[in-house]
C-alpha cells in the first residue's frame, strides 16, 4: 500500500474544499475502500475522514418522513426505534447486512456511495421513493433511483458529499417484503435482492401504489417500472403477482460471473420477485382490514 496523508476536517465545508485536491477520497466506514487500496483499485494519496463533523449520523424526523445522515452506521439502523417503526423494510435489510463486526463500521451513505449493483440497503430504499441530498457548491436532491449511473458510479461531482437520505412515511395500508439470496444469509453479497412497497385501497384488495426494487441483476439496483405499472390501479390476484413478476424478470439485465450465470439471476429474480410482491401484498391487506 502506497503512503497517503489524512486529512481531518471538522465542518462538510471544510471536507469539500478538502476535496478538491488530487487523489482526495472521502473516508466514512472504510469496509469497502480498504479493501479495495490493498488490492490496488484504488490509490488515494489524500484520505478525507469525515467522521469528526457533527450532523452526518443519526436519525432524525423530517416532514413527511425520516432523514437519515449519511455517516449513520449500519448497526445504528437496527437500534433506531423511530426508524423500526416507521420503516420495518429498512431495517430487515440491514439485519442481513454482513456480519456484525461490518456493520458496526459500514455506514449507509458509504453503501450507496459504492453503487454495487447488488448493494443491500439501496433496495429497500428505492422501493420507499428515497431522495438524497448532496452538499457541494450548491445543495441539491436526487431521486435515488437517478444517483446511480453505473457499477461502482454515482452522480457525486468532484468536491461533491452524501449528506443525508430523506425517506417518506409509508401511507396507510402499506406492506413491504425483502428477499436476499446469497450462499451465507448476511454474510456474502447477494447473488439477487428483491425489496417491494405495496400500498391497497381501502377495499384491502385494489393496488394504488406498487414499487418492486431488484439487486445483482443490472448495472445498478433497479426498480422494476413495467412490473410496477403492471400492478397499480388493478385488483391484486395471484395470478396478476405472478405475472408482474414474470415481467420484473424480463426488465433485468444480468451478467454471468463466477458466483452465478446470467440465466440463473434472471430466474431468480422473478423467483424473489414474486415473493416479496405477496409478501408485501397479504401486509397490506391485513393493515387494511385494521
Amino acid at each position: 500500500m502506497r503512503s497517503m496523508e489524512m486529512a481531518e476536517p471538522r465542518t462538510v465545508a471544510d471536507a469539500l474544499r478538502a476535496l478538491r485536491a488530487v487523489g482526495a477520497v472521502p473516508l466514512a466506514g472504510a469496509t469497502d475502500l480498504i479493501p479495495a487500496v490493498r488490492t490496488g483499485q484504488m490509490r488515494p494519496r489524500l484520505l478525507v475522514n469525515l467522521k469528526r463533523i457533527p450532523g452526518l449520523a443519526g436519525v432524525r424526523a423530517a416532514r413527511g418522513g425520516l432523514r437519515i445522515g449519511a455517516l449513520t452506521r449500519v448497526a445504528d439502523l437496527l437500534e433506531n426505534e423511530a426508524l423500526a417503526a416507521a420503516l420495518p423494510l429498512l431495517v430487515e435489510a440491514a439485519r442481513d447486512f454482513g456480519s456484525a463486526q461490518i456493520r458496526a463500521m459500514a455506514t449507509l451513505g458509504g453503501n450507496l456511495c459504492n453503487a454495487a449493483p447488488s448493494a443491500d440497503l439501496a433496495l429497500p430504499l428505492l422501493a420507499l421513493g428515497a431522495r438524497v441530498e448532496i452538499r457541494g457548491e450548491a445543495t441539491r436532491e436526487l431521486e435515488l433511483s437517478d444517483f446511480f449511473r453505473g457499477p461502482n458510479r454515482t452522480a457525486l461531482r468532484r468536491s461533491e458529499l452524501l449528506t443525508s437520505i430523506f425517506v417518506p412515511r409509508p401511507g396507510p395500508r402499506t406492506g413491504t417484503g425483502f428477499e436476499k439470496l446469497c450462499a451465507r444469509r448476511a454474510m456474502d453479497l447477494a447473488l439477487v435482492g428483491a425489496a417491494a412497497v405495496i400500498q391497497v385501497r381501502a377495499d384491502g384488495l385494489t393496488c394504488a401504489k406498487a414499487r418492486l426494487a431488484l439487486g445483482a441483476v443490472a448495472p445498478t439496483p433497479m426498480r422494476a417500472r413495467r412490473a410496477e405499472t403492471s400492478l397499480e390501479g388493478k385488483r391484486l390476484t395471484p395470478a396478476l403477482l405472478r405475472e408482474a413478476a414474470a415481467l420484473a424478470a424480463r426488465e433485468t439485465k444480468p451478467v454471468t460471473d463466477l458466483r452465478a450465470s446470467a440465466e440463473y439471476r434472471r430466474e431468480m429474480a422473478r423467483v424473489l420477485s414474486a415473493r416479496v410482491l405477496r409478501a408485501a401484498f397479504a401486509e397490506a391487506r391485513k393493515e387494511a382490514r385494521g
